[in-house]
């Protein structure tokens, strides 16, 4: 008992901070969902996520929250961010190292807003069908040194197809949007971070923000160039600043 009633107050502990950036009914709803996405084994869906916490009473009051609520999302980002730095201080010799990616949240229903149709291989889903509907996020966590690795996410955009935005809305291509969470990132760290990423994403809209001291400070990349990634060739000097070839 005595274990169970320290390990609540140490989650207590880290979801306080949260309190600051969020309303009061908006912080209960949100510790709630946090809680039960911790606790639930199964998919994150509202129903398992306050199963799991046994507080299926409260579905209603909790989806309008998912649904309707409003919060500052950069704060609780920023938070998020602040967290993991006073708990785990993740370094790589020097860095914190920010891992990014893009990952599909699968849905069913045509009807959801946001929901994009996909071209997946059967080779890496056999059991899928090789077109599906789903949200395309994109993800970034700090990587934390050990055996193995561990990631913890802290920051998501999800994107949208042009014809999929409302009128008067300006389109971001998802490597935009890397950037933009990379830039951020660096901007509340107290050390310069490692941007580490696959070679969908090792072309300019990406590394040329990470190298532009212009924005802030420079942001080394470590990234697996593939076959037809727009680095594989050798660029002009006239397609890119000159800041793109620096290594100092």
């Amino acid at each position: 008992m005595n274990d169970a009633t320290q390990l609540v107050q140490l989650w207590k502990q880290l979801l306080l901070p949260f309190a600051f950036v969020l309303t009061q009914p908006g912080f209960t709803r949100f510790a709630q969902w946090v809680t039960g996405t911790v606790l639930g084994c199964e998919e994150h869906t509202i129903t398992q996520i306050l199963t799991s916490i046994g507080m299926e009473d409260r579905w209603r009051v909790v989806e309008h929250f998912a649904e309707y609520g409003a919060f500052r999302r950069d704060a609780i980002e920023q938070q998020t961010r602040q967290v993991i730095e006073t708990e785990v201080s993740p370094r790589f010799h020097g860095y914190r190292v920010v891992a990014l990616d893009d990952t599909k949240c699968h849905r069913t229903s045509p009807h959801v807003w946001g929901v994009c149709t996909f071209h997946e291989p059967a080779g890496r889903s056999p059991n899928r069908a090789s077109t599906v509907r789903a949200h395309n996020w994109v993800v970034a966590g700090d990587l934390v040194p050990g055996t193995p690795w561990t990631f913890l996410p802290h920051t998501s955009r999800l994107y949208f197809r042009k014809t999929q935005l409302p009128e008067g809305e300006m389109f971001t291509t998802k490597t935009e949007l890397a950037a933009a969470i990379l830039r951020q990132a660096d901007a509340d760290s107290p050390v310069p971070i490692l941007g580490v990423f696959d070679g969908a994403y090792a072309n300019k809209t990406v590394i040329g923000p990470c190298l532009d001291t212009k924005n802030g400070r420079r942001i080394d990349v470590v990234t697996r160039l593939r076959f037809d990634a727009q680095l594989y060739r050798p660029l002009d000097s006239t397609e890119v600043p000159q800041v793109w070839w620096s290594r100092s």
